[in-house]
């Protein structure tokens, strides 16, 4: 049984947390007052209104500059979670976000769109820090058999917060001309929630015992979490976790190590994929897509509202999704499905804008909506699969690796969709989307393999299975996984001593 002391960490946590992500969707609905005002400001100060084009890539940066702080805050996780500890690091977390609220605040009384965006570009970096370090801090003080649904619990309040974002940022709640600033800064009340609360709470026992070495103090905690009826027993787990730890593997090691070449390319690929469903351009501009749909402006925002329940509701589903169906199968069926949503918005969008059908409008949100049910089953997968494979010396680095390659392309992917949007026109900006996912899902369905419930051993084999498939041009052979008698020939061929063979990827 866990205490109510771990129940309020979690929470904690949860809500100031993982409940950032809220900034990254707050932007969609307030984006015509917004904009309007940003318009206002520089003409304002210049005498002169900004051009459509320089007014999309301004509201770019603006989308964008969460996504540059949290490529830099995936970048310092690693140091932060090593240097000050998990619960630490997010108290710092928490106050770096009621610093960044008051330039959220400030940024419509001082006149100062750079204020708005330095302001989210503080947000990105704490959002950056919390991919990484809320999941870990969550693993590492909760019991093995409950580690599913405390993951679980993040990616439910991301998914959460997405919806939630969609419902305060409608003028007729916080997003109006006058309040707006309040939405933005919103982020700094969940912030002021680490900070105020989570000393309170105990810091991770296996950063306690394993990085500064003090056993008394890590047994402690654990008996502040789970009781004293358990406490020895996830001791002995967190002693014996800590002594297999051979500890952080280089960035190096990483780039140069054969047999971590395929890994690090899947885990990779994965989130380049994610980022090509255009969950990316969908979050960030699906009330744009829908008033391109000839949408009232109002009804284009309770739409993007409707579609972010729609989203949240499927994401719920996920977790048990994940372990029934599988790693590999459901992340080829939201890659695919995606896929073809997107082919439909690029079909009706052509027949809307080009050929004047008037019922292509109603194709436009039956595929948007039908977009949020598939990309919210698997949404969570790439941001699990990286430390899935990859023992515990390469897994934060690892980790570190996909995350930084997920935000790198956020970014990317935010400031020049609408750009390209214009220069393209509506139909036409989903191309790129759909061509790299057809690429991608052609890579995956060759080099993923399923990670569920399996052994470290066993997925090197498979690795080594895949890899010499296509080193003798045999790529159909490399999509399947290794029979019985290829995976003991492999294990009894390759060196894994370095890998722990009782060491699950999963815990269940």
């Amino acid at each position: 049984m866990v205490t109510k002391t771990y129940i309020v960490s979690v929470f904690t946590v949860i809500l100031g947390g993982s409940a950032q992500f809220y900034s990254y969707g707050v932007v969609n609905p307030a984006q015509v007052i917004i904009t309007k005002w940003i318009n206002e400001t520089y003409t304002e100060r210049y005498g002169t209104p900004l051009s459509l084009t320089i007014s999309n890539l301004f509201w770019s940066f603006v989308v964008s500059s969460i996504a540059i702080g949290a490529i830099i805050g995936a970048c310092l996780t690693r140091y932060i979670g090593e240097k000050f500890g998990r619960r630490n690091g997010l108290i710092i977390n928490g106050v770096a976000n009621v610093f960044a609220a008051f330039f959220q605040l400030g940024a419509k009384p001082l006149r100062s769109p750079e204020l708005l965006l330095f302001g989210r570009f503080i947000f990105g970096i704490n959002m950056g820090l919390t991919s990484g370090i809320v999941p870990m801090y969550l693993m590492e003080i909760t019991p093995a058999r409950y580690r599913g649904p405390a993951g679980t619990l993040h990616q439910v309040a991301v998914a959460f917060s997405d919806w939630f974002s969609l419902l305060i940022g409608l003028p007729e709640v916080l997003g109006s001309e006058t309040l707006w600033p309040w939405a933005f800064a919103f982020p700094g009340l969940l912030g002021l929630g680490l900070v105020v609360i989570l000393p309170f709470c105990p810091e991770s026992p296996k950063y306690t015992l394993g990085t500064k070495g003090e056993r008394a103090k890590a047994l402690e905690d654990v008996d502040k979490l789970v009781g004293s009826y358990e406490a020895e027993h996830m001791f002995e787990s967190i002693v014996r976790e800590v002594a297999l730890d051979k500890g952080n593997g280089t960035f190096y090691e990483l780039f140069t190590r054969k047999d971590l070449r395929i890994p690090l390319t899947v885990s990779i690929l994965v989130m380049i994929a994610q980022q090509f469903t255009g969950c990316t351009a969908v979050f960030a501009y699906s009330t744009d897509m829908f008033l391109n749909a000839k949408l009232d402006p109002a009804l284009a925002r309770f739409s993007t509202l409707g579609i972010g329940i729609v989203y949240f509701l499927f994401a719920c589903t996920s977790p048990y999704l994940i372990e029934k169906v599988g790693r590999r199968p459901l992340s080829l069926f939201q890659l695919s499905s995606c896929m073809f949503a997107l082919v439909l918005l690029s079909l009706f969008t052509y027949l809307q804008n080009y050929l004047a059908v008037g019922w292509a409008s109603y194709g436009t949100i039956f595929a948007l909506i039908f977009y949020m049910c598939v990309y919210g089953v698997g949404s969570p997968i790439p941001w699990i699969i990286a430390s899935e494979m990859f023992n515990q010396q390469f897994r934060a680095t690892a980790v570190t690796v996909s995350v930084f390659v997920a935000w790198t392309f956020a970014f990317i992917i935010s400031t020049i969709y609408l750009p390209f949007q214009q220069l393209v026109g509506v139909s036409f900006s989903y191309l790129p989307f759909i061509i790299v996912l057809i690429i991608s899902i052609v890579f995956m369905y060759i080099l993923l393999p399923e990670t569920r419930d399996r052994p470290i051993a066993e997925i090197v084999t498979d690795f080594h299975h895949r890899s010499a498939s296509l080193s003798a041009g045999r790529p159909w052979d490399a999509s399947r996984p290794p029979s019985r008698q290829e995976m003991q020939r492999l294990l009894d061929s390759i060196d894994i001593r370095t890998y722990d063979s009782n060491d699950v990827l999963f815990d269940e």
